[in-house]
């Protein structure tokens, strides 16, 4: 049965506790709950103690080589020295609003640029001002012994090197002078060295440019249609955010909202809930005039009758920005056919071509000249889209089918020119070769009969 009497408390010589065989006995502190004052004058002894201890520490070390004497520890807690009273510029807060806009519009390095180019017309602004007062000071008010331009500009200016003696003749021209004078040349009279001069010209020794020739710009590059559509998109993304920035920064107004029937009385609320007959007129004005001005910018859109009919042109016919005129030489051999005929001449009047077609006794030659894409179209019309071997007229008339495989049609020459040699399309019968190449002599064009 243990016994219910209290153990014997054993310490060593140091006051400590030990058990039976004289080992420590650790005792676990438990933590009991206590009040915040108590813990406040717990920290406080501590510092205290651990002060106490440092200052001892300091004191100990008084002597020691690493001691300075210039430094000392004050006993007061140092505070922070309290800054001036500090105004704000007029303006300063106005300037940073316009600088973010320039940011928020141009670009960071663009809004720099121009920052510094107004900083420099500011300045220059200030020292032409200054410069004009001084203009228009009154001598007299100046007091002796100061110039204020006069001693800054003294102040500045260097001294000019001494220049070099004129000679009696220059060494360019002592070559060429037979005496070596001026004397030479005096009177109208031009005493020279002709052997001096030749027919070959001096031309400077050429030097490299002190800098590298700019590399070519980048070729465009040919997008698929989705890839278009994609691009579009990103701008119309990138422009409605922009928009929102400057709605957000106060620069354009923000937009009214949408209303229309569908959407009354979720935009309106209580508006559309006291008057809804009134509402309703409003929102149906306000339809009105969005239609009327999509119907302005449509209208703003559109083209005059003389530019729809200049883009008609540029589309059929093309732009040459080198303003070569093309001409194109055929030779039919037989246009008996009327049908033919009049698809020749009418195609060329519809391409607004100029030219003639020469029927003459052996043979029929067809001048064309005009834009690229008109006579490329008017190419294809006589080397492939015409029969040339088509009967004129669906009867039984019957014809050999030897004569009916002569007739064919030939590009005999194709070329440019710098200007118009005909001024319309027309036909022209001739009953002999020689009258026709006639013909062609006039506008100096006889050489392409020959060609034929």
């Amino acid at each position: 049965r243990p016994s219910a009497r209290p153990m014997a408390l054993r310490l060593d010589a140091q006051g400590r506790e030990i058990d039976e065989r004289g080992e420590l006995v650790v005792n676990k502190v438990i933590e009991t709950s206590t009040l915040s004052v108590n813990l406040k004058q717990q920290r406080a002894n501590a510092f205290a103690q651990a002060q106490a201890e440092a200052q001892a520490e300091i004191a100990s070390q008084a002597g020691a080589d690493f001691d300075d004497p210039r430094m000392r520890a004050f006993a007061g807690k140092t505070r922070k020295k309290r800054s001036a009273l500090q105004f704000v510029e007029d303006g300063k807060f106005q300037k940073e609003a316009d600088m973010h806009r320039l940011r928020m519009q141009f670009g960071d390095e663009k809004a720099e640029r121009m920052k510094e180019r107004s900083e420099r017309e500011r300045k220059h602004a200030e020292r032409m001002e200054k410069l004009e007062k001084e203009a228009t000071m009154d001598p007299n008010l100046v007091p002796v012994g100061e110039r204020p331009s006069a001693a800054k500009g003294a102040s500045a200016a260097r001294p000019l090197a001494p220049l070099d003696e004129i000679p009696d003749v220059e060494w360019w021209d002592r070559d060429i002078l037979r005496n070596g004078t001026y004397d030479d040349v005096t009177g109208g009279k031009w005493n020279v060295n002709m052997d001096k001069f030749n027919v070959y010209v001096e031309h400077p020794v050429p030097i490299k440019p002190p800098l590298n020739a700019p590399a070519p710009a980048p070729q465009p590059l040919m997008l698929t249609k989705a890839e278009q559509k994609k691009l579009r998109t990103q701008r119309r993304v990138a422009r409605e955010k922009e928009k929102q920035e400057m709605i957000r920064q106060g620069l354009i107004e923000p937009p009214k909202p949408k209303v229309k029937i569908s959407n009354l009385m979720r935009v309106l609320k209580d508006e559309a809930v006291l008057d809804p007959t009134a509402m309703e007129k409003e929102v149906r004005e306000q339809m009105a005039e969005r239609e009327q001005a999509h119907q302005d910018r449509n209208l703003a859109r559109m083209l005059t009758p003389a530019e729809r009919r200049e883009k008609k042109m540029r589309k059929l016919l093309g732009n040459d920005a080198a303003g070569e005129v093309h001409m194109h030489v055929y030779r039919v051999e037989d246009m008996s056919n009327t049908k033919n005929k009049f698809k020749v001449d009418v195609n060329a009047q519809e391409n607004h071509l100029t030219g003639v077609g020469l029927i003459a006794e052996a043979f029929t030659i067809v001048i064309v000249e005009g834009t690229a894409k008109a006579v490329r179209r008017y190419d294809k019309l006589m080397m492939r889209r015409i029969d040339w071997n088509a009967k004129l007229n669906d009867d039984n008339d019957e014809m050999d089918a030897d004569d009916a495989k002569k007739n064919k049609c030939t590009r005999v020459w194709r070329g440019t020119s710098t200007s118009h040699a005909l001024r319309r399309f027309c036909f022209e019968t001739f009953r002999s070769d020689a009258a026709a190449r006639r013909y062609l002599a006039e506008f100096k064009l006889e050489h392409l009969y020959d060609a034929a």
